[in-house]
């Protein structure tokens, strides 16, 4: 009544371990971003920076991009990061950062910010890590998720300048973060700032020179289509 085939036996058994890896990794994302998250976060924002020039700029610029409900905090850690768990959307900017940029500078790292929650980049990046958790051997699979994280980062800096039209004052921003402001690697929320010095392929951060480059060739394009005009 039974006949032995090796290969039926082997997809079964691949298919289970598929479908155990992926049960796994999600229930554990599930219990961190109801359990964990909100703790961490907290521990990472300090006060508001309600009432200030700040929060005006920001709360022009949500209107401009769409976005609704944003909460402009102080970061405690690292230089300017955002989060969106669905309930809670963020945008933190450290003192520091702020202090030391121009005006036209914070309003595009704030907009740089802004975009990842528009463009739902907490959802593409949570997935990326998934896939990595469940599958946590495979090479190929860290190499995908650090890629998505460069590709949104690059994504947020288009986003940025299409909304402020000030690519060159990213581009500045950018120099001045990654010259002063560096969280340890092992710090909570490390892969979530707007830049940092690490290079190659597992890194979560574009190329700094490359990254500049297109800001400043958008800058360029911009000008040259002012005289056309």
């Amino acid at each position: 009544m039974y006949e032995w085939q090796p290969q039926r036996v082997t997809e079964l058994v691949l298919g289970s371990s598929l479908v155990a890896s992926i049960g796994v990794a999600s229930l554990m994302s599930l219990l961190a971003r109801r359990y964990a998250f909100s703790k961490m976060l907290r521990g990472m924002i300090a006060g508001t920076f309600s009432g200030s020039r700040l929060s005006e700029t920001c709360a022009e610029l949500c209107k401009k991009m769409g976005i609704k409900g944003v909460d402009l905090r102080e970061t405690t850690v690292g230089n300017a990061f955002s989060l969106d768990n669905g309930s809670w959307k963020i945008v933190a900017v450290s003192p520091e950062l702020v202090n030391s940029m121009s005006p036209a500078e914070v309003e595009a790292i704030i907009a740089h910010e802004l975009s990842h929650l528009k463009n739902r980049d907490s959802r593409e990046k949570g997935l990326a890590r998934l896939a990595k958790l469940a599958f946590v051997f495979d090479p190929v699979l860290h190499l995908a998720e650090a890629a998505v994280h460069r590709e949104r980062e690059l994504l947020a800096d288009k986003l940025s300048v299409e909304y402020t039209q000030k690519p060159l004052a990213l581009a500045s921003a950018l120099l001045k973060v990654h010259s002063a402001f560096h969280a340890p690697l092992l710090v909570p929320g490390a892969g979530l700032f707007v830049g940092r010095k690490r290079r190659g392929l597992l890194s979560r951060y574009p190329d700094l020179d490359r990254r500049v480059q297109l800001l400043i060739d958008m800058a360029r394009e911009m000008k040259m289509q002012t005289i056309l005009a």
